[in-house]
């Protein structure tokens, strides 16, 4: 018994021993955090829903007798809301895909003589995410990646019809809603609702000018900024195995070996990256990768402003797409034209995964702006002016935007008409 005991009373001092030098000696292994997936995002930001960031960054009024007014999305906003919400609310069936040339469609005969609604998309509106905002009909075979840019609806005045036709980014390809729960006296009383507002011209339709000069907002609103740490914690799984370098230019990069960000201070932007990417043949859904890019947003920055998806690059269904988001105030989009790189975010994707994303560092402080009342030209003057750009056929749109000043601690956006060419680039009509 006693040497039972003993031989007992051995082991466990002998366990104890090796308890202790594991404890001493040995290297911990702590359980490595899924590569999938991102801490918790410490930016504040609201977050925002597709509804949120897709919109007609113009709604236009027909009168007839080559009168229109031009509502957008904040000045006018109780009548814009107004339409909008209506448009949504009503449903839109019987999509029958037909030629304007075919179906005999005069668009200048529609525009200057019919009484008519007209909703422009910044960027062409993938048919199914339209079917998420909008009573669009799932029951006919359209392609689900179809890009509608504008939806017009218009009475001759002869018949009880109100004519309602979905244009694709072609222009030439239509889908007219033969099932449109939408009336004459529907149009009609939208229309009243503008009566009392600037009157536009327009020469091709591809653009509106007011006949007047219009009353416009300047904006001084001032800003923080992320901090590196901040932005850090925020994209990278582990922010404990990230390090630091300093380029000759200012730049400043971080990196867990796999992920980057690059952040320029100076330019008060940064560019984050991720190669992690869906193979390069695969085919991609417009509508899931446009939500995964706001997801995305929501979970790192938010949205600390009104944004409208505004670009679309390529327009395939195969390979990534670089979905950009144009920042709007007071109805009007921000525009940065120059050096100053605000105004805008930029997200690619592909199958869901997105592999860049690139914004603004600067946290606006909307509490404190300040506004003040300016004036945009209009008639004949504004006229005068277009005549007298400097390649006035290369011209696709002018609207009325904001051009930013970056100071040291704040921002003025300077209310001016933009020219937007058909280049793609854009400029200022001073």
């Amino acid at each position: 018994m006693e040497k039972a005991k003993s031989f007992l009373l051995t082991l466990l001092v002998v366990t104890s021993l090796i308890q202790s030098y594991i404890l001493g000696y040995s290297s911990p292994r702590p359980e490595p955090l899924p590569q999938g997936k991102y801490v918790e995002s410490v930016l504040e930001g609201t977050p925002a829903e597709l509804q949120d960031v897709v919109f007609p960054d113009q709604i236009i009024l027909h009168y007839g007798q080559k009168s229109h007014t031009v509502l957008y999305p904040v000045p006018f906003i109780n009548h814009y809301r107004n339409i909008f919400d209506f448009l949504k609310q009503r449903s839109f069936g019987g999509l029958r895909k037909t030629n304007v040339l075919a179906a005999n469609i005069d668009w200048n005969e529609i525009r200057d003589n019919y009484e008519g609604i007209e909703m422009r998309f910044r960027e062409g509106v993938p048919v199914n995410v339209l079917q998420s905002l909008m009573k669009v009909s799932k029951d006919e075979p359209l392609p689900a990646n179809e890009l509608i840019t504008r939806i017009y609806l218009y009475s001759n005045g002869i018949s009880d019809d109100v004519k309602t036709f979905f244009i694709s980014d072609s222009s030439l390809t239509v889908y007219e809603a033969v099932k449109a729960d939408v009336t004459v006296s529907d149009l009609t009383m939208r229309l009243r609702l503008g009566e009392s507002l600037p009157r536009y011209h327009t020469a091709s339709g591809d653009y509106y000018l007011p006949n007047e000069p219009l009353t416009a907002i300047r904006i001084t609103m001032p800003y923080t900024q992320y901090t590196a740490e901040q932005l850090k914690r925020s994209l990278f799984v582990d922010p404990g195995l990230t390090r630091s370098l300093q380029e000759r230019d200012g730049t400043q990069i971080i990196t867990d070996s796999v992920k980057g960000l690059q952040l320029r201070n100076d330019k008060h932007w940064f560019v984050f990256s991720n190669p992690a990417s869906a193979p390069v043949d695969s085919k991609n859904e417009v509508r899931d990768n446009l939500l995964s890019a706001i997801q995305f947003v929501n979970q790192h920055g938010g949205w600390n402003s009104t944004y409208l998806y505004s670009q679309l690059t390529p327009k395939v269904a195969v390979g990534a797409q670089t979905f950009l988001f144009r920042q709007y105030l007071e109805g009007f989009p921000v525009m940065n034209i120059g050096t100053d790189t605000i105004g805008y975010m930029k997200v690619a994707v592909q199958k869901g995964i997105v592999s860049t994303y690139e914004r603004s560092i600067l946290i606006p402080d909307t509490k404190n702006m300040v506004k003040t009342q300016a004036i945009l030209l209009g008639g004949a003057e504004l006229d005068a002016k277009i005549a007298a750009y400097r390649r006035p056929s290369s011209i696709a749109r002018i609207y009325p935007g904001y051009q930013p000043e970056v100071q040291e601690k704040q921002v003025i956006y300077h209310p001016k008409w933009i020219v937007e060419l058909r280049d793609g680039t854009f400029d200022v009509l001073n």
